[in-house]
């Protein structure tokens, strides 16, 4: 069990972003927790000034995520990519970035764009094996072909659809200029 005395030397330590944060997620702390990074922050005389700017830069943060988690998707070479190139150990690095960057979209359309590309890829070789005597440039025709179908299918479907899960997982109940409005008005005499 963690003592108050304890709490507070830790909390002493910490700036005044992590203790706004401890206080914007107060149902992951104790009570006693609560209450001693308040003590900590009346210590301080955080102004309003102060609290502004953490809001600020959460709403930032929050817009920095979006934009990663929802708007940036793979560019049409990238596609290209992920698509003719789906085997794992080869796409490897670029989906690596794309997880240690937190594009959380760009790693879900590369996953489609390697099975897609997979699938095809299989298909195209079994149809061309059955009905083309293998020949390979038909095989390549096909396979590029396909990929014109899952890219209309990507845009028509599976991306609006990735995107609405995404909005409704990370949805935000005020736009960025109603919460600047809220603020502004809050302060006005």
């Amino acid at each position: 069990m963690v003592t108050k005395e304890e709490l507070e030397k830790r909390y002493a330590e910490l700036s005044n972003k992590e203790l706004l944060d401890i206080i914007e997620n107060k149902f992951s702390y104790t009570e006693l927790a609560i209450a001693v990074a308040l003590e900590e922050i009346s210590k301080r005389k955080l102004d309003e000034d102060d609290i502004k700017a953490y809001k600020n830069t959460k709403i930032k943060e929050f817009n920095t995520f979006i934009q990663k988690n929802i708007v940036n998707d793979l560019s049409f070479f990238q596609k290209l990519i992920f698509f003719f190139i789906w085997l794992p150990f080869l796409n490897f690095p670029l989906r690596r970035n794309f997880y240690e960057d937190g594009y959380v979209l760009k790693l879900k359309q590369a996953c489609y764009y390697s099975w897609t590309g997979f699938i095809f890829c299989i298909l195209a070789s079994i149809i061309d094996s059955n009905f083309f005597d293998k020949e390979k440039i038909i095989l390549l025709i096909i396979w590029m072909l396909s990929f014109i179908i899952a890219y209309f299918f990507d845009e028509r479907f599976n991306r609006q659809n990735q995107i609405a899960k995404l909005q409704r997982y990370y949805s935000n109940p005020e736009s960025d200029e109603e919460i600047m409005d809220d603020e502004e008005n809050q302060t006005l005499p």
